[in-house]
């Protein structure tokens, strides 16, 4: 009985002791979750941050630039009442160009401000500095409009509707710009999508450029192989008295005929059939 009894308070120990692990291996393993999160929370924070950082640098970039041409005007501001060509068109260079980036500036202020407000991120100190951007472009507007008015006073011909009128030729060229590249980028996907390859070689090209159609594993060296459209290419003239395919392609989807000369031609009846098994042609001549 003694022994049972004390058999009964070991295993309640043992039992005791496997609690107290798990538990401990649970709370690690709770502990170490909790840390992850938060270093993953740290590092999506962080990269907020540095985007924030950036688009508030491009503004102050574009600050600067302005104040650049803002000097060349107030220069000719002060100039003569007879300014000459060069300087008028000086001017109307700068005008243009201030008012582009004071358009680009107001636009990635919004940017930011549309981002700090659906961000989690809330920084006392980022929200100042985005104040005192939007304060800062209120300011500057005011500042050229008045040097403007000055200029213009002067005799200097300042189109605003010219000025507008260049801005969107820029953004119209712009668009231009971005539509040609979506067109290029889908046309290559497009093309992407209708690429097929071919070899054709005798028995030696095979074995010297290591082409094993058994070996299905192996993987086809595509700068060995000719690209072609399966969308128009319908026919492969061989130049050879035998040609035999050697990758599996459906045999009702392709036909070997025999030119006048006795040389193999390979006529695909059903492109879509004929490529579905593979992409890559390889062919046996001799």
């Amino acid at each position: 009985m003694k022994l049972f009894v004390k058999c009964v308070g070991v295993v309640a120990i043992m039992m005791a002791m496997l609690s107290s692990c798990d538990f401990k291996t649970s709370a690690h393993k709770r502990v170490e979750f909790e840390k992850d999160s938060i270093q993953k929370l740290q590092q999506t924070q962080l990269a907020e941050l540095e985007e924030y950082l950036d688009l508030i640098q491009d503004v102050d970039s574009g600050f600067e630039a302005i104040r650049n041409s803002q000097n060349i005007l107030t220069f000719a501001s002060y100039d003569s009442e007879n300014p000459s060509q060069d300087m008028r068109q000086k001017v109307v260079d700068n005008m243009y160009m201030i008012n582009n980036l004071l358009a680009e500036n107001q636009a990635k202020i919004a940017e930011l401000e549309e981002k700090l407000e659906a961000s989690d991120v809330k920084s006392t100190k980022l929200q100042r500095m985005v104040n005192k951007l939007t304060s800062d472009l209120k300011k500057k507007n005011k500042e050229i409009a008045e040097l403007r008015d000055v200029l213009v006073s002067k005799d200097y011909q300042i189109d605003s509707l010219m000025v507008v009128y260049r801005m969107s030729q820029d953004r119209e060229a712009a668009l231009v710009a971005k539509t040609n590249e979506q067109d290029s980028i889908m046309s290559s996907q497009d093309a992407q999508l209708h690429r097929a390859y071919f070899f054709m070689g005798n028995r030696r090209a095979l074995r010297d450029n290591d082409i094993n159609v058994k070996d299905r594993d192996a993987g086809y060296r595509t700068e060995l192989f000719t690209p072609v459209d399966i969308r128009v290419f319908d026919r492969l003239e061989t130049g050879a008295k035998s040609a035999k395919i050697l990758t599996k392609h459906p045999e009702s989807s392709y036909q070997i005929k025999e030119n006048s000369d006795k040389t193999k031609v390979i006529i695909i009846k059903n492109a879509n059939s004929f490529w579905s098994v593979s992409r890559y042609l390889i062919i046996q001549t001799r």
